[in-house]
């Protein structure tokens, strides 16, 4: 009589590896499909990253400097909390787009603490909210990502309403 082969009573196997793993269903899960994003917009993205990285480092030193009665405390407190929330930000639509996100600061930090006063820095730190507003201008025409481009639309609002702030702390209003 001949014998049956081993895998004779075993159930007929699916199209998926496994039968929770219905992923294939869903266009666009892998990847495939997404639009491209060059290395010149993730580039760019990461240089927005390291500024925003170096801003909210640079406002954490000022804040900390100052009393914690200080009028000049609640806008450096929150101008920092806003450069944080971009820098997380930046670095998740970075991942999300599928570039590699930065892990640097950039040099902005050493260039602001080496201004004297609080005065000059706060200056000098509107120069820095006043290149990350082009940068983000430069990057928007390349980045189709609806997503991505709102976010720095946002992050472009958010930088000129900064700088508006510090201009006005600034004059001493």
């Amino acid at each position: 009589m001949p014998s049956k082969p081993a895998d004779a009573d075993l159930p007929p196997t699916s199209a998926c590896s496994s039968p929770p793993c219905y992923a294939a269903e869903f266009p666009g899960y892998f990847g495939e499909g997404a639009e491209a994003v060059s290395q010149v917009v993730i580039d760019g993205l990461n240089a927005l990253l390291e500024a925003e990285r170096a801003g909210a480092k640079v406002l954490a030193i000022l804040r900390d400097g100052l009393d914690t009665r200080s009028a000049q405390r609640p806008l450096l407190e929150r101008l920092q909390k806003d450069e944080g929330a971009n820098a997380v930000r930046l670095y998740k639509t970075i991942c999300r787009l599928g570039g590699v996100a930065s892990h640097d600061t950039g040099a902005f930090v050493h260039k602001t603490l080496a201004v004297d006063g609080l005065d000059a820095r706060l200056a000098f730190l509107n120069k820095g909210q006043a290149w990350v507003v082009r940068k983000i201008d430069q990057v928007l025409p390349d980045l189709k990502d609806d997503a991505a481009r709102e976010m720095l639309v946002e992050m472009r609002v958010s930088h000129l309403d900064n700088i508006a702030a510090c201009e006005a702390l600034l004059a001493g209003g």
